[in-house]
């Protein structure tokens, strides 16, 4: 019983289903904050990113047999095949269903999707803020287009917020993968090195908790959101500091991943309990 529910949280994290569940957990989120949700938002978002994880697995793997995950993938072709057809099939069903606003977004976060295995990732630090600024795109941004928000100081303030969060949980990856990327791609932890890399991920959720109180005393959020923030960013700074090169790929996969969903469940019990 054990080695077949092994088998299936592996398949859930390394076939990027786990991912994709941590990126709605973040649009879900904005639903929360904005008091304002949208499913078929969620639907994409959720599909869209299936697509764009394994789309760009496979293009790594193509390019580089040492690439993470590179034997998960040899030995799992038919479902990561079948994800991206799936996954490709539906996100543009619920594409077709957006404003003319929305769809253009998401063309061009596509094409830099698309652009990204082949050419954006040998830019010098372009990794680590395209994932950050596409993240910050299909959590909240879809959300606020789709349901015609307007884009006040206190939306960008929550658009900046998210960046810095996504930016921070993602240096952890960055040391993950200094043994895996080539020399020319330039990374935080690869100039910096893992200490430093990890104090600027720590600085950005302390920038990020900083806008936060700006808009508890100017915009008037609510206070158990500011306390839920906290509780995410203490953890999630606990997560990058006990990261290194030597953990798991778990570590990374699920444990760090898992920021994303915290921020939902903390927002969730601050409404629940404060």
């Amino acid at each position: 019983m054990i080695k077949p529910l092994n088998y299936l949280f592996n398949w859930i994290i390394y076939s990027n289903i786990f991912v994709a569940f941590c990126v709605l957990a973040l649009a879900m989120s904005s639903a929360l904050l904005f008091d304002s949700s949208n499913l078929k938002v969620n639907l994409f978002v959720f599909f869209a990113t299936v697509f764009t994880y394994n789309f760009q697995r496979v293009v790594k793997a193509n390019q580089r047999k040492e690439a993470v995950n590179y034997d998960w993938f040899v030995k799992h072709k038919i479902s990561t095949y079948s994800l991206i057809l799936i996954s490709g099939i539906a996100g543009g069903y619920y594409f077709y269903f957006f404003n003319l606003d929305t769809q253009i977004l998401i063309a061009l976060s596509a094409i830099i999707c698309i652009l990204y295995p082949f050419v954006l990732r040998n830019i010098p630090y372009a990794k680590i803020f395209i994932i950050s600024f596409i993240w910050a795109i299909s959590s909240m941004l879809l959300l606020i287009l789709e349901n015609d928000m307007l884009l006040t100081a206190n939306i960008y303030l929550h658009l900046l917020s998210r960046f810095l969060f996504v930016f921070a949980i993602t240096i952890p990856f960055d040391i993950r993968d200094m043994k895996y990327d080539e020399s020319k791609i330039r990374t935080i932890p690869m100039i910096l090195g893992e200490p430093k890399s990890k104090w600027i991920a720590v600085l950005a959720l302390i920038l990020a908790q900083l806008i936060l109180l700006v808009q508890l005393i100017y915009f008037d959020m609510p206070i158990h959101f500011l306390i839920a923030m906290l509780c995410l960013f203490l953890l999630a700074s606990l997560s990058i500091i006990n990261s290194s090169e030597n953990k798991s790929k778990i570590y990374y996969c699920f444990w760090v991943e898992s920021m994303s969903v915290f921020c939902y469940l903390f927002l969730i019990l601050s409404t629940l309990l404060i």
